[in-house]
């Protein structure tokens, strides 16, 4: 049996898939190459999944890409994050992709939901929609290309990540290419949300204009329904002799009001028995990670992080928004290096930007989830775990390669430059409360029971 098959498949209604392939991509220069292959020989569906996309050389090949493959009759789909991709100057590109045919849905718009304003307390409205806007992100990061091939993993659409592995300022992240049965799982989610989206997009008068309510009027597809709903994409046996066992879990906290990858990690950090190992831009686990990664150091098992220093946090978006990300995760780091867990960071130029996570060197994890708070609750986010020993050994090597660029952060020699600030001592958020009872620690649940939490949605 894989290892904790088990209580994956209870947390997060989720299969595994075993007849797969599948590479690993630990750069952008590697994921690029496959990328634009699949782009040039798509000859049904393209469907795009991602946070952001720029403007610069790199989407402006993949705009031609996408106008011939238009002209050609090949469908194009994307969802991506709206606010995030104003930012981007992306919106012209995204705008002529429409217009030439491309069904594109923007998450979480700008302007939506502002009105109409409650009459009793108009002002605690508007700040519960800016809070919301501000955290409710659209974060995977996918490709499904004829529904049979699948990218996946935490690099999104832009020279910072195309030229990954080539040029010094791009960014360290990973991918990994998938064919096989776990490619209808994938593309039965992405079709699932592009449903629930285009019910929002379209929605009428009498329905909520405010989308958590809304999706709570929604009754989700059920895998059976979306592949009867979209046969076409479903017709093609996957053309497999891969024996790789894989799991897809989808994220999605105001989508499913679940969190399906948080307890997914959660339940595999308490279950590790020597090693965990895991990267992020930015170390911010909530309190209950915290909790779990210090029970899991008492037992012995090895925690191992790592994370951007302040030289590579320099070049995340508007230099790592003046410094306040680096010095946001620093507010973390005493109470973990207390509690034993190994924080290294990245010395490089570019950012550590990649998402990998490996457990007893068993069972390995890539996608788009975060070790912060974002993660946790609000973001929409895909992940695989791969249940295979090869590919531990690959993600292994690759920690063991990122480690070489990495610096180990000691708490004595740190300590008097860390922020008087402890993140530790910060309320809880409400949104534990949406944590398997089971799984919550006791010194979280009384904090939970008392009250001491943020309330964003009540």
């Amino acid at each position: 049996m894989p290892y904790y098959q088990d209580k994956l498949d209870l947390l997060t209604s989720s299969k595994i898939c075993t007849n797969n392939t599948i590479k690993f991509l630990p750069s952008g220069g590697e994921s690029y190459k496959i990328r634009w292959k699949l782009l040039e020989n798509a000859k049904q569906s393209i469907h795009i999944a991602t946070f952001s996309m720029m403007k610069d050389g790199t989407t402006e090949k993949l705009e031609k890409l996408l106008l011939d493959k238009l002209e050609q009759g090949v469908e194009v789909c994307i969802i991506l994050d709206e606010i995030v991709n104003r930012s981007t100057f992306a919106s012209p590109m995204l705008k002529r992709l429409a217009k030439a045919g491309a069904k594109i849905h923007a998450y979480n718009g700008l302007l939506e939901e502002w009105l109409p304003l409650s009459s009793k307390k108009p002002f605690k409205h508007l700040m519960r929609i800016l809070k919301l806007k501000m955290k409710r992100h659209y974060h995977e990061k996918y490709m499904i290309v004829d529904g049979v091939e699948v990218i996946l993993g935490g690099i999104n659409w832009g020279d910072k990540y195309a030229y990954g592995g080539i040029k010094d300022f791009a960014w360290r992240d990973t991918d990994v290419y998938l064919k096989g049965s776990i490619v209808t799982d994938i593309q039965t989610q992405f079709l699932r949300d592009f449903t629930r989206y285009k019910a929002w997009d379209n929605r009428s008068s009498s329905q909520p204009n405010f989308y958590p309510d809304f999706v709570k009027e929604q009754s989700a597809l059920s895998d059976k329904q979306v592949q009867e709903k979209y046969p076409q994409h479903f017709s093609e046996s996957p053309d497999t002799k891969g024996d790789v066992a894989v799991r897809y879990v989808a994220h999605k906290p105001y989508d499913d009001n679940e969190l399906a990858l948080t307890h997914a990690f959660l339940s595999l950090i308490e279950n590790a028995q020597e090693s965990i190992y895991w990267g992020c831009h930015g170390i911010r686990p909530p309190k209950i990670y915290a909790e779990y990664f210090a029970r899991a150091v008492k037992r012995g098992v090895k925690v191992h992080l790592i994370t951007n220093s302040v030289k590579s946090s320099r070049s995340l978006m508007v230099k790592g928004l003046m410094g306040w990300m680096y010095k946001e995760c620093t507010k973390f780091y005493r109470r973990l290096l207390n509690d034993g867990v190994h924080i290294y960071e990245w010395q490089k130029e570019g950012a550590f930007h990649s998402k990998n996570f490996l457990v007893d060197e068993k069972v390995a994890s890539i996608g788009s989830y975060n070790i912060a708070s974002g993660s946790t609750y609000h973001h929409s986010e895909s992940n695989i775990f791969v249940y295979d020993d090869d590919f531990a050994q690959q993600v292994k090597q690759q920690f063991n390669d990122d480690f070489q660029y990495c610096k180990e952060v000691k708490l004595a020699e740190i300590e008097s430059k860390l922020p008087e600030q402890n993140a530790y001592d910060r309320p809880l958020h409400e949104r534990d409360l949406m944590i398997r009872k089971d799984m919550i620690p006791e010194a979280i649940q009384k904090e939970l029971d008392k009250g001491n939490y943020k309330r964003i949605l009540t």
